[in-house]
């Protein structure tokens, strides 16, 4: 039962880190700022943070709500993003169980592969229904914003260390 409680009590707080989070991109002038050229994309660092941390089925909660809060904000094809993001917290819950260990370059890792992966889909998808876009212009934004990713990642990864670390203490 306390299992149970923990458990829930550990997907409300992510959920509500990931939710304060996303009103300072949207309804704050921190969503315009531009880091080397990329705007700042903070939310995709969450489940990662949390599938490193946590279990699978914790990671494929809080990627669904990360999808939904993408496709509140209008970014992307709507609908494909929070599955995209329960089964990328989902695959990287899995592997950080078994191959990664809970530190920060594990972090890293997992952020940069699931936006080069996601904005690599985007780009063929688009590629698919005939709308071109220049690459290299393509490839500048999208490692800008892996990069300015990277370096705004401790931001992310700290907070939601300290509440993995608490919960654990609690079971």
């Amino acid at each position: 039962m306390q299992r149970d409680r923990t458990t829930t009590y550990k997907i409300v707080s992510y959920t509500i880190f990931l939710i304060v989070l996303y009103l300072l991109e949207t309804a704050t002038p921190l969503g315009g700022l531009k880091l080397f050229g990329a705007r700042l994309d903070l939310l995709f660092s969450v489940p990662a943070a949390v599938a490193l941390m946590e279990n699978p089925a914790v990671g494929a909660a809080i990627g669904l709500t990360t999808g939904i809060l993408y496709d509140l904000a209008g970014t992307g094809v709507e609908g494909l993003l929070p599955l995209y993001f329960m089964l990328f917290a989902t695959f990287a819950g899995a592997i950080s169980g078994r191959y990664l260990r809970r530190i920060w370059p594990s972090h890293l890792l997992l952020t940069a592969g699931g936006m080069l992966i996601l904005r690599g889909l985007q780009f063929v998808l688009s590629a698919m229904v005939r709308v071109s876009y220049p690459i290299l212009p393509f490839l500048q934004s999208m490692y800008g914003e892996i990069l300015a990713a990277i370096v705004l990642s401790p931001f992310i990864y700290l907070p939601v260390r300290t509440m993995a670390r608490r919960f654990d203490r609690m079971k």
